[in-house]
């Protein structure tokens, strides 16, 4: 009796919500890496499917604890390095591609490369049965896409809030009032005081703070001998809410050069700073006409809820109780999406 009441008012409150009340955006190959990496889910036939498996439970436990009216899937489209690259030719250089990330399954690479390409291709599927939005636009970084929806979003009024699901850090920068970031690894939904209590930073500084200590992810040098704790002692303003440039950070450096070394240094890096600023910025990333409209309209376009379809490629995938009671699943974590228009 208790369940009907609950359904009843759930209804109730989604009839009060639009469908770009709380959006919902997945980092998918963030997302469906670390799954890959850390569920050895493996399926009768011996297949690992942890990636594929981990993918859906992960977004939908998000779902679930955000209830977001709308959700966005993002993955990086084709050649989508090769911009940044032109602009710094070693982004991302360092990356092995030879690399494994899973020691304990597969016996070497190509044999891993295939699992991955198998279970993102099979986990397309799945979302095109699934009442969510899918944008990947070639020559184009999923972080890129996602800053531009999260600068888009945070300004345009019926949406009250926006979600970023994702690990990696870059995407604290876009933190404000309106858009949150969910760590799904720290399990955690930063706002703008969480980025301050765990990095002295304010979300609305935190690019500069990358791109003053760099991305070695990425290839990108920061500052030699500039640490989290002297970057602040250098520059307090950053703990503020008050945006400071990378121009503003440079010109403090040149005036106070005989002070201490590192202003030294950074205005040395001037060049390289400025570097970094083109490439971490999600703000100021450069779309062409072309690829905005591409966005906007794989935003506006969502799939339609098929769970009787969902089913049959499970049971034929013998995915098993990697998400125990599947339909109910489905319906209890996707119905609702469905009724936002």
């Amino acid at each position: 009796m208790k369940n009907k009441y609950a359904n009843i008012l759930s209804q109730v409150n989604n009839d009060q919500r639009g469908v770009s009340d709380s959006i919902l955006i997945v980092d998918g190959m963030n997302t469906f890496l670390r799954s890959f990496t850390m569920i050895n889910h493996i399926n009768p036939e011996g297949h690992h499917i942890g990636g594929l498996t981990g993918f859906l439970k992960s977004v939908g436990y998000a779902i679930k604890m955000i209830e977001p009216t709308k959700v966005v899937i993002v993955f990086d489209g084709v050649g989508g390095s090769n911009a940044k690259r032109n602009l710094y030719p070693e982004y991302k250089a360092n990356r092995n591609k030879n690399r494994m990330t899973n020691y304990s399954i597969f016996s070497n690479k190509e044999e891993e490369s295939e699992s991955i390409n198998n279970q993102m291709a099979r986990l397309i599927q799945y979302l095109q049965l699934l009442p969510v939005s899918l944008i990947c636009i070639d020559g184009i970084e999923a972080d890129d896409t996602i800053g531009y929806l999260a600068t888009k979003l945070e300004n345009y009024s019926a949406t009250k809030e926006v979600t970023i699901m994702s690990a990696d850090k870059d995407f604290l920068q876009l933190v404000s009032n309106k858009v949150k970031v969910y760590s799904p690894v720290k399990k955690k939904i930063y706002k703008p005081k969480d980025v301050l209590e765990d990095y002295n930073v304010s979300s609305y500084n935190f690019v500069n703070y990358k791109i003053l200590m760099g991305d070695t992810s990425d290839n990108l040098p920061g500052v030699n001998g500039l640490g989290p704790k002297k970057l602040l002692k250098l520059f307090p303003a950053l703990s503020s809410d008050e945006p400071v440039t990378l121009a503003d950070i440079v010109i403090e450096s040149e005036k106070k050069v005989d002070e201490h070394d590192l202003y030294a240094r950074i205005v040395e890096r001037k060049h390289q700073l400025i570097i970094n600023e083109k490439l971490i910025d999600l703000k100021a990333i450069p779309l062409s006409n072309e690829n905005v409209e591409q966005i906007q309209n794989s935003f506006k376009s969502r799939y339609e809820l098929n769970s009787h379809m969902f089913m049959q490629m499970y049971v034929i995938d013998k995915l098993g109780e990697s998400i125990p009671n599947t339909p109910n699943w489905i319906n209890q974590v996707f119905g609702p999406l469905s009724s936002f228009n």
